[in-house]
């Protein structure tokens, strides 16, 4: 009966260890998960990359609002690794001569452009980004877009129903500034300053307060 107890504590013992084992092992996963999820936060503050590419210029469009419409986009969140991974997207972006990150797709029939071209970060983590895009005629909208990145569990089920929380990389959109058709004025950061030179729609250079 001795024998009996001792190797059911004994079982007790190497079950508890293994459990331990596989706990570890998980704790040690999301770590690395954490880490490399903190990696690309850092990347995209320090650089507006993502593993060490240029982000692409069709996640930044998901901000941008019909000109049917007014006020605030209806896409005001993009997962970064989603977008640069998706097929959606799969077209290749490259740099203009005057430093805008762009590409152009087929819409219906009509070609259409939009690029990005990165301004500066102002206090806070908040990137300023000089957008333009064109399609369907012979307008040029240039709009401010300030986005800002962030960390945000996404919650997924297997087939068992079994609950997985992963971190993602999250843009936002916190803000947008409209500066009308080609508007050739220049625009520059200085500390949290956003100042828009003069052009066919401002008499005199205007200054925004980004804080």
């Amino acid at each position: 009966m001795k024998v009996i107890w001792t190797l059911i504590i004994l079982a007790s013992f190497s079950m508890q260890g293994l459990c331990n084992d596989i706990k570890a092992e998980i704790v040690v996963a999301k770590s690395d998960e954490s880490k490399k999820v903190e990696s690309e936060l850092k990347e995209a503050n320090k650089n507006f990359t993502f593993n060490g590419k240029q982000i692409h210029p069709g996640c930044v469009e998901q901000f941008s609002v019909n000109l049917a419409d007014s006020g605030p986009p209806i896409v005001r969140a993009v997962d970064v690794a989603a977008c640069v991974s998706s097929n959606e997207f799969f077209m290749d972006f490259k740099e203009s001569e005057d430093g805008y990150i762009g590409y152009e797709y087929e819409d219906s029939g009509e070609k259409n452009y939009f690029g990005y071209k990165y301004i500066g970060k102002a206090s806070g983590g908040l990137h300023i980004l000089d957008t333009r895009s064109s399609g369907g005629g012979t307008m040029v909208a240039t709009t401010v877009v300030l986005t800002r990145f962030g960390l945000e569990n996404y919650r997924s089920f297997d087939e068992q129903g079994k609950l997985k929380i992963e971190e993602r990389l999250i843009m936002k959109c916190i803000g947008q500034i409209d500066r009308g058709d080609r508007d050739k004025g220049t625009i520059e950061l200085k500390e949290d300053k956003l100042i828009l030179g003069e052009s066919q729609y401002r008499k005199k250079s205007e200054v925004i307060n980004l804080k």
